[in-house]
């Protein structure tokens, strides 16, 4: 069996702490429905990706195939995606709030689907940056598609901040607990900033110190390893405390004299 070395550690604590977060990011699917605004979901499959990255990791102590490092940088490029994603889930959630107290909310085309489309577009860019140009030996050459796709990531979290300060101007139409759904995304927000600008300096910079294979241990471990915990700490820990969205809501509407709109809403993916 071959030595255990400081990348394979960092991949020991990713298990260490995804298996236990990935059971409670089912838990919050169930408890919450899997198509509700909240987001969960695609914090169960980034803690999945995550759990599958780390576990091609540790194969590769006895076995450095190509496969296993293309797996194991793919799964890593992928993790910007559900975490902006389960962002805008809050986000989404929370506008939904609003709308049904106060009848106004934001344009869903041009708002939620625009920024879930402008992730899908960097996550395809990104992946298949990595497979043209994966090495034998697993280095990764830097690649257009992985550049365009990490300025599409900017722009997404710019445009999520951009939503999170529009709903934070009417969060006075929130409905009693539902401010946690934007002080998660607040919190999380600067520690996904950390992620992308780590995803910039590996795809922009011709230096051994950033690469998502063979890159600085310590480097990864602070830049993206640990932002990544501190969003999906955050998230499930907030999570926790949201109020399911069922009759308990039909019965605040009643009090309200509101029409229940949250069928409709709950639509939204």
């Amino acid at each position: 069996m071959g030595k255990i070395d400081y990348s394979n550690g960092i991949s020991i604590l990713q298990l260490i702490i995804y298996f236990p977060a990935i059971f409670v990011s089912i838990f919050l699917v169930f408890r919450h429905g899997i198509r509700t605004n909240s987001g969960f979901i695609f914090l169960t499959v980034f803690t999945l990706l995550r759990i599958i990255g780390a576990c091609c990791d540790l194969a590769t102590i006895d076995n450095s195939s190509t496969a296993l490092y293309t797996t194991y940088a793919v799964t890593s490029s992928i993790g910007l995606t559900p975490m902006l994603m389960a962002c805008s889930g809050l986000l989404s959630r929370a506008d939904g709030s609003i709308k049904k107290v106060t009848g106004h909310g934001l344009p869903e085309l041009p708002t939620f689907r625009a920024f879930r489309l402008l992730n899908i577009v960097a996550l395809i860019l990104c992946i298949t940056g990595i497979t043209l140009n994966m090495g034998d030996s697993g280095e990764i050459k830097p690649s257009i598609e992985a550049k365009i796709g990490m300025v599409l990531y900017i722009v997404a979290w710019v445009f999520m901040i951009l939503l999170l300060g529009i709903l934070n101007a009417r969060r006075g139409g929130l409905e009693p607990g539902e401010s946690r759904t934007l002080l998660a995304v607040a919190i999380s927000s600067p520690f996904i900033l950390v992620r992308v600008i780590y995803g910039v300096l590996v795809w922009f910079l011709d230096n051994k110190t950033f690469g998502m294979v063979g890159g600085n241990e310590t480097v990864t471990l602070v830049m993206s390893v640990l932002m990544e915990f501190a969003v999906v700490i955050t998230i499930l820990g907030i999570g926790v405390t949201l109020r399911v969205r069922g009759s308990e809501h039909q019965v605040l509407d009643k009090e309200r004299g509101l029409q229940s709109q949250w069928p409709i809403q709950s639509s939204r993916s």
